[in-house]
């Protein structure tokens, strides 16, 4: 699907997130002021015998809700105590252009009495790094860099930059998250969330947070001093490692989720008059006479004939691109080709919905979560055919059709519908068949003076034997066979 958070650390790992944007080689704006909802802690002194290689004096990050989205302000002040510590010079942090423009407020070095601006001897340089590009992710996110000149142990670095998150598709509706790291250096650090009249979103934190919060009438702010480093229970259940976490969101519940991205899909599932995918789909119908088998014909022309590609630039995070754009440039990310399948199905009259899930994270409590989009991260599609219930997924090879489970074995899934859905839990099922076997075959019956032969079968199902046959399948009988005789030659295979 591609809507995914990129975490920007700052200097030590605070999270802020951000979605991808359009491409935009711009500057980020010098403004020495500080957006006027800034409050900055007062620095800690740096205690007598500090150990490790930095001593953070004041960490601030304050997030802001307003009307057209939201900001995300990042100070800190950091003592460097070892060598190793003046990497912190090498400044980076990222944005999305299509959201706004980054602001940088302050970027200096304090040296006992002596305060040098870095900024009047340096600038930012904006990349576009695309560091997915292999995966076929283009997110047009920028980078803007700075290598901090003549920075020395026993300096205080000093930086301020003031960065938009919002989602220019969703740009009315806030939802996200502010975290303190496990384990991060000692010091000071404050998290904020604050917002404009009228914008208060709802709020959860997590029972080891709760303690620290005070709420104020337009903000929520948690101070620490020196945060003890923690660790979640070994082999646990993942939801047991969701810890120091502030959540907030606009969506009232899973429905009000539902609800909006139901009308993103269908808009983008509407075929104008003429659009050659009604041929196709009449096609397909002329060719297979069962619903059955139409579906599984629609969801193999969209797995065979459009690649997949993630575009997330400006809000193509969230917004799907449209059937028939998908269709004509014949590539398209999971939302795309969910778009176009769903197309498909409308015209050869099979009920479907689109179905949000998660791919990369785990969901193990999911359900005590406040309603985000940020929860999924991929789209797939649900239809109905005589009763029976068919997934299809047109992000995978034609190798996986439609069954009556998901072919990944989700744990919550969220469906869209125009008058809203709550999200599903899936019957956890345990494997009707081994997904990894070998089988190995001794064959002595020219006697034993004779080297025996040895024949050994793997078998892979799911993920590994989708993994087998892309890699297998690349490459021609004779490539393959003389890639595993150069292999295997001196073995004792």
């Amino acid at each position: 699907m591609g809507w995914r958070w990129a975490v920007i650390g700052g200097l030590l790992g605070q999270a802020a997130l951000v979605q991808a944007g359009e491409p935009d080689q711009q500057q980020p704006r010098i403004e020495v002021q500080a957006p006027d909802w800034v409050i900055l802690s007062e620095p800690l002194p740096v205690p007598d015998g500090a150990q490790g290689a930095l001593f953070v004096r004041r960490s601030d990050l304050i997030t802001r809700l307003t009307a057209k989205g939201e900001a995300a302000y990042l100070s800190q002040l950091v003592r460097i105590l070892q060598p190793g510590a003046l990497e912190l010079g090498n400044v980076a942090f990222a944005w999305n252009p299509a959201a706004g423009e980054a602001v940088v407020h302050t970027l200096r070095i304090h040296r006992g009495t002596e305060i040098i601006d870095v900024l009047g001897k340096a600038s930012f340089e904006v990349l576009r790094r695309e560091d997915r590009l292999e995966a076929a992710m283009l997110d047009g996110t920028l980078t803007a860099v700075l290598k901090v000149p003549d920075l020395r142990v026993g300096d205080d670095l000093e930086i301020a930059y003031t960065i938009p998150i919002n989602d220019p598709t969703l740009r009315e509706n806030s939802s996200g998250l502010m975290l303190l790291q496990p384990s991060i250096p000692p010091g000071r650090y404050r998290l904020e969330l604050s917002w404009d009249e009228g914008q208060r979103p709802r709020t959860k934190a997590t029972a080891d947070i709760a303690p620290f919060l005070e709420e104020q009438p337009d903000r929520l702010v948690a101070r620490f001093d020196n945060p003890p480093t923690i660790t979640p229970p070994r082999d646990a259940p993942p939801r047991y490692a969701w810890q120091r976490v502030i959540e907030y969101s606009d969506f009232a519940d899973g429905q009000a989720i539902s609800r909006r991205f139901h009308g993103l899909f269908m808009a983008a599932a509407k075929l104008p008059p003429g659009a050659p995918l009604r041929k196709e789909a009449g096609a397909i119908a002329a060719a297979h006479p069962g619903k059955l088998a139409q579906a599984q014909a629609a969801l193999e022309l969209v797995q065979q004939q459009v690649r997949y590609v993630y575009v997330g630039f400006g809000g193509g995070n969230y917004l799907p691109a449209s059937a028939e754009e998908t269709w004509n440039r014949r590539y398209g990310d999971c939302k795309g080709k969910t778009a176009l399948l769903l197309a498909l199905l409308g015209e050869l009259g099979i009920e479907a919905e689109p179905v949000l899930v998660n791919n990369s994270q785990p969901t193990d409590g999911l359900e005590t979560r406040l309603p985000s989009p940020n929860l999924f991260d991929h789209v797939l599609v649900r239809a109905r055919i005589d009763r029976e219930v068919l997934w299809l997924d047109a992000t995978l090879p034609a190798v996986i059709d439609g069954r009556n489970e998901p072919f990944l074995a989700y744990q919550w899934v969220l469906p869209l519908a125009a008058k809203g859905a709550t999200i599903e839990r899936l019957p956890q099922k345990p494997f009707a068949l081994p997904q990894d076997m070998e089988i190995h075959e001794l064959d002595a019956s020219a006697g034993f003076d004779s080297p025996a032969k040895r024949t050994v079968t793997y078998l892979k199902r799911g993920i590994a034997g989708l993994v087998a046959h892309n890699t297998f399948s690349a490459v021609s009988a004779e490539q393959l066979e003389a890639s595993l005789r150069s292999e295997l030659a001196g073995s004792e295979a």
